[in-house]
């Protein structure tokens, strides 16, 4: 695992780790007690929950593409940081093309070395997704 030393870092670890569907790398990016809200109202409550909801997704979604626009990052402390930013996906399911998109927010934690981890970095603690367009002014 790669200790990111930077919230930007971090989301930019996180995104190809899902386009790349590397699990083991995605978790180490992930705070243990992560949450997740979803536009269609799922909530998603720790690294187990959300690697067996990303498992049965990537079983059901082939080339899937991934990209993430206009991030604003809103604030940033020595602990704590939040990004918005508007996301596209697509990818085929069944033969046939999907794809969607929106807007989301992201809050990342720079988590302390503990026993387990030798190191401190930064981790995304919570991502809210929504429908609508999100744009810069």
């Amino acid at each position: 695992m790669t200790i990111q030393t930077t919230p930007q870092a971090c989301m930019a670890a996180f995104i190809a780790s899902l386009i790349g569907r590397d699990m083991p790398a995605a978790l180490s990016l992930l705070t243990d007690d992560v949450v997740f809200f979803y536009s269609d109202g799922t909530v998603l409550r720790g690294k187990d929950t959300f690697a067996a909801t990303m498992a049965a997704n990537w079983k059901r979604v082939d080339s899937y593409k991934y990209t993430t626009l206009d991030s604003t990052w809103l604030a940033q402390s020595d602990t704590a940081s939040a990004v918005i930013y508007s996301f596209s996906w697509s990818g085929l399911a069944g033969g046939k093309e999907i794809a969607g998109g929106g807007r989301g927010t992201r809050i990342f934690r720079r988590e302390p070395a503990t026993w387990r981890r030798r190191a401190s970095g930064w981790r995304l603690a919570h991502e809210h997704l929504s429908n609508g367009r999100w744009e810069v002014e």
